[in-house]
């Protein structure tokens, strides 16, 4: 899936499809890829407004601690490996990575080792296209593929 970001709206619209979809089936963990201000955090952002129980989370990036706790249904795990630059993670930190109950969403997972990936998973890179964002999604796994199909179907109607 291939989606041409020319505004904060579209982000925005994207972000909100990802809810949607995961509030209708199980959530499946995204690997964000892409250079300093490309719009990672401000997707995650919008995507963390858009759930239920989010007035309770402030969003920011977690690059200091590694990892966010979002109170929301279901909660939200927001990583920031870029600190780690390759250098590996810890247990806690891949521990929950793999927590079925949270909805994870990894920023810089180039830094994160092939080892740690989970058996299922969508990516996103982001680049700089012209005056805008250019994101592509892929899906690693069948439940990753059912669930980025509805996030394709959901963001095409609009």
């Amino acid at each position: 899936m291939l989606v041409q970001a020319v505004s904060l709206e579209t982000t925005i619209t994207l972000a909100q499809c990802f809810a949607r979809c995961m509030a209708s089936g199980e959530p499946v963990p995204i690997l964000m890829y892409g250079q300093l201000g490309v719009g990672k955090t401000t997707f995650v952002r919008h995507l963390v407004q858009a759930l239920p129980g989010s007035d309770q989370a402030e969003v920011s990036s977690p690059s200091f601690n590694i990892l966010n706790l979002y109170p929301t249904q279901p909660p939200v795990g927001h990583f920031d490996l870029y600190r780690t630059s390759g250098a590996g993670i810890d247990a806690d930190i891949e521990e929950a990575l793999i927590d079925s109950q949270l909805f994870c969403v990894v920023e810089w997972a180039e830094y994160l080792p092939q080892e740690s990936f989970p058996d299922e998973y969508i990516t996103m890179t982001w680049t700089f296209k012209n005056q805008g964002r250019l994101v592509d999604c892929a899906a690693v796994g069948a439940k990753a593929v059912v669930f980025l199909a509805c996030v394709q179907a959901d963001f095409t109607q609009l």
